[in-house]
């Protein structure tokens, strides 16, 4: 089975808004051996909806088709008068859909909702209709010449929560495609990766190859290939399994999904708990570790001291030391680190200090550089980055760079036994 994903939103198509749905989609439809054919991006517009639609149609493989977006109660959502000319139903008004509508809105606003509200409640003839425990817009689904439209709305948490739905009802027919699992790496560029793992691919046959997706300094790793024959597909989970030992310094998908949660996790075995002094990431780590749910077992405080009066209140840092040594230091992130972690009593603490950019920076220390301490009861070891791009680019590196730290010791004190 293929599929079509449709995303319709005029900011989409005009780079206002970043897309979400047709990542999400397309990886989880992959994941259920279901190849996204195409995927179309349209503005709120009821003609080239349709047309995308018929495009869709036209492709003999496709048999699911998911369109996203343009369910709103605003003239300018269309998607509902485009679908039904599309599959030549009338669109019909359901009573128990606008009452739902109006019971959400009363629960979670206390009012009755708008008036043009009621759009959300129309749906083609015979569609089957899919409530929306996260918003007001319910999805539907239609059958149509031998195919399934699955419509929902463009909100991603919304979007996720029907894919959730549609994973439930679909039925795949067998799949020649073949994927391994990902897994997924941190501390490592991709082109060091390609050199260490190549000789360990070697016993691949010809239809399986390796594929390398670079993310925001991580590196997600697998094998696929087309109509793999079971001792093809054995082949593959060896390769796999010999990487998961040869690269497990890098590895974090064993513990976590992403680098906080894979760090999350390794303190949850150890009983541990964090604590972490921000100055250039502005307390994007902490952020990003708060993020994962039950983080509250092990992450204690984090401060944002960004200006050097802070760094003297806050935590200590002598005036001195910051007039001589700049507070871009590696004895002023060693001291960050040590002085939180007392602080807050834990048994971690991470500190940063670097320059963002794009200003701030001198000849001896330009923009994108940055200091990382990590401290535990017997040492404090701090490590010096230089990294390129934006101030958003500097500041995700700075973290994910703080994660691999600490991600490298936490599991060197597991394998050791604690």
């Amino acid at each position: 089975m293929k599929a079509a994903i449709i995303c319709v939103g005029t900011e989409l198509v005009s780079g206002l808004v970043q897309d979400k749905n047709a990542f999400y989609l397309s990886h989880n439809l992959v994941a259920e051996k279901i190849i996204p054919q195409l995927i179309l991006f349209v503005p709120d517009q009821k003609e080239t909806i349709i047309q995308s639609l018929q495009f869709a149609f036209a492709q003999p493989e496709v048999q699911l088709v998911i369109v996203s977006g343009g369910l709103g109660p605003t003239e300018d959502d269309l998607t509902r008068e485009a679908i039904a000319e599309f599959v030549q139903k009338p669109l019909v008004f359901v009573t128990e859909a606008w009452e739902r509508i109006c019971s959400f809105y009363q629960k979670i606003r206390g009012v009755a909702p708008p008036p043009n509200n009621e759009r959300q409640a129309y749906f083609p003839e015979g569609a089957t209709i899919l409530y929306n425990q996260m918003g007001t817009a319910p999805a539907f689904k239609v059958d149509f010449k031998d195919k399934r439209i699955y419509v929902i709305p463009g909100v991603p948490q919304e979007a996720n929560f029907f894919w959730e739905k549609i994973k439930a009802e679909i039925q795949p027919e067998a799949s020649s495609f073949y994927r391994t699992k990902i897994i997924k790496l941190i501390g490592i560029g991709e082109s060091d990766l390609e050199q260490k793992i190549k000789p360990f691919l070697s016993p691949l046959p010809p239809k399986l190859k390796p594929a390398f997706l670079p993310r925001d300094g991580e590196i997600w790793f697998y094998i696929s290939g087309d109509s793999v024959a079971p001792e093809e597909e054995k082949v593959a989970l060896s390769v796999i399994a010999r990487l998961e030992q040869e690269l497990k310094k890098y590895l974090f998908s064993s513990y976590g999904n992403s680098p906080e949660e894979a760090v999350g996790n390794l303190l949850l075995r150890l009983n541990a708990r964090l604590a972490v002094a921000e100055s250039c990431s502005g307390g994007l780590l902490g952020h990003r570790i708060t993020n994962v749910p039950g983080s509250s077992n092990y992450f204690e405080r984090g401060l944002i001291v960004y200006s050097n009066q802070s760094k003297e209140e806050e935590l200590a840092i002598p005036q001195g030391v910051l007039s001589r040594e700049g507070a871009v230091s590696e004895v002023v992130a060693r001291l960050l680190a040590e002085n939180i972690r007392k602080k807050a009593k834990t048994d971690y603490g991470i500190g940063i200090t670097g320059i963002a950019g794009p200003t701030g920076a001198t000849p001896q220390k330009p923009v994108g550089l940055v200091y990382i301490g990590l401290a535990d009861s017997q040492t404090t070891r701090v490590e010096r980055f230089q990294f390129m791009g934006d101030r958003e680019t500097v500041k995700k590196r700075t973290t994910q760079s703080a994660l691999f730290m600490l991600f490298s010791l936490l599991r060197e004190k597991i394998e050791n036994g604690f």
